[in-house]
């Protein structure tokens, strides 16, 4: 039976657990695990999250986030207790009028351009789109998700991996699902990573469609559904300070604010639940899914998703799957 050893229980690690053929043996080994006590310590948990599309011009990641979308796009009827939901979305660009850019105008479900007078007035949006999308709830997607790799023989270990030299020999294939975790991972040691820090609000609020706005300024609006809404966001480069900053609440609010009339543009006029900051993994050069085999031991690559992990997870589950098989089929001996 081939095995395959996964290093990071994120929304990578989980995704890709759940692209590989169950006559593998799968397991999961992490430090941090879905239903943990909170902890900055990894990404998942805080994310917003929603599929927004994105502006990628790589054909592979493109193709990767089309498949993640027909997965939630299909979880959201066959499986709502996954919290995965269909929402509609509209994003407004306030640095360009045109849409030729986006990979995904002629892919998007009801995907269709904004007249002038639909576009709010405050955000100085020169083009607004709308589409359907989806939304989930991340930490309970995560957990979710954890409870039917389970389910399905999928072993969770609790362990903290400092090389991949530690893993060699253990498993045919190991895939580093690792985040920002690759920029210390023995082996691995990738200069590039970069941790991006977030800040956003969740809310109580009845809005029930997503907003973006893009360009020369940066906000969203992300309702769950379920009576909350998220409330965002700041990209820090290089910032990892898990402190909220009050400074920012009503920053937020005034973005949000020019995209919806609703928010109040006053952080202490909102009924605030809580506020959250997470730590995006990022990388410099973009997404990395790729082989290599590392001091004997093939090893497949997944991180670097930044703020489209949940976006890009079930694509990126499906392409090491693919490139995992390749090591399981291969006949060549491992070498350096």
């Amino acid at each position: 039976m081939p095995s395959v050893t996964i290093i990071g229980a994120g929304v990578f690690g989980l995704s890709i657990a759940q692209a590989l053929p169950r006559s593998f043996k799968v397991t999961v080994v992490a430090r941090d695990l879905p239903g943990d006590p909170e902890s900055l310590g990894w990404a998942s948990p805080w994310a917003g999250a929603g599929f927004g599309g994105g502006s990628s011009k790589n054909p592979e990641e493109i193709e990767m986030l089309k498949a993640s979308f027909r997965y939630f796009w299909e979880l959201a009827e066959t499986n709502p207790e996954s919290t995965v939901k269909r929402i509609k979305e509209v994003l407004f660009r306030d640095n360009t009028h045109t849409d030729e850019d986006l990979w995904w105008k002629d892919f998007m479900p009801n995907y269709r351009i904004l007249s002038p007078s639909e576009l709010p007035p405050e955000c100085g949006a020169k083009i607004g789109i709308s589409h359907d999308t989806i939304v989930l709830t991340a930490p309970a997607y995560i957990v979710w998700l954890k409870q039917r790799l389970e389910a399905s023989g999928v072993v969770f270990v609790r362990k903290t991996v400092e090389s991949i030299g530690e893993l060699k020999g253990t498993a045919d294939v190991v895939v580093n699902a690792t985040g920002v975790g690759a920029q210390t991972l023995g082996g691995v040691e990738d200069a590039d990573v970069e941790t991006i820090r977030g800040q956003t609000m969740v809310i109580k609020s009845s809005i029930d469609k997503m907003l973006f706005r893009t360009g020369n300024d940066y906000c969203y609006i992300i309702p769950r559904l379920d009576g909350t809404v998220i409330i965002g966001g700041i990209k820090q480069f290089g910032e990892t300070d898990g402190k909220v900053d009050p400074a920012l609440r009503d920053d937020i609010c005034r973005r949000a604010h020019q995209l919806e009339p609703s928010i109040p543009t006053s952080h202490k006029e909102l009924e605030i639940l809580r506020d959250i900051v997470g730590i995006r993994p990022g990388r410099k050069s973009g997404l990395r899914v790729e082989a290599e085999v590392i001091e004997g031991q093939p090893v497949v690559h997944a991180y670097g998703g930044a703020g489209g992990g949940f976006a890009l997870s079930a694509g990126v589950g499906r392409r090491v799957a693919i490139l995992v098989d390749q090591f399981i089929q291969s006949s060549q001996p491992w070498q350096q």
